[in-house]
């Protein structure tokens, strides 16, 4: 990858529905040059896909939470597939991570409000017998949100 790549990189996490003409331009390449690169860029992996970013205010989805799961035992080996199962089956859990420290995972959750909140809990609670706590932080405000990486 280079100075090019990075810059096509950048200027597609900022608006991925910039023309290829545009691109070219911005970049100093032609519009077959730049469907060359975005190509290889694809194909090597560093596009994984192009998605649009919702506004969830929006969509009714106006509370946004971080759930931290303690699992109950700490036999990675059951605890993460049985995780991952769960999540997947969930569309109101958008990241999941596993986690150093004293929580094991955290959860980004969106829903509608708080009886939506409880009804989401109640499922994940049913949906897997590998977490023995949950803590949930209800988000108060957003000063930074964010999917571009540096470049």
């Amino acid at each position: 990858m280079d100075e090019t790549d990075r810059k096509l990189l950048g200027l597609l996490q900022q608006n991925a529905h910039t023309s290829r003409a545009e691109l070219a331009q911005a970049v100093g390449l032609s519009p077959a040059g730049v469907h060359k690169r975005l190509h290889k860029l694809h194909t090597e992996g560093y596009i994984r896909r192009t998605v649009g970013i919702l506004d969830r205010g929006k969509l009714g989805l106006d509370l946004l939470c971080f759930l931290k799961l303690t699992f109950k035992d700490n036999l990675e080996a059951a605890n993460l597939p049985a995780l991952r199962r769960a999540v997947e089956g969930l569309p109101e859990v958008l990241e999941c991570y596993t986690l150093t420290g004293s929580d094991d995972a955290l959860l980004k959750v969106a829903v509608r409000d708080h009886v939506a909140l409880r009804d989401f809990l109640r499922r994940f609670s049913e949906s897997q017998q590998v977490v023995g706590r949950v803590e949930t932080c209800i988000v108060l405000e957003e000063f930074k949100e964010g999917t571009a990486f540096p470049l």
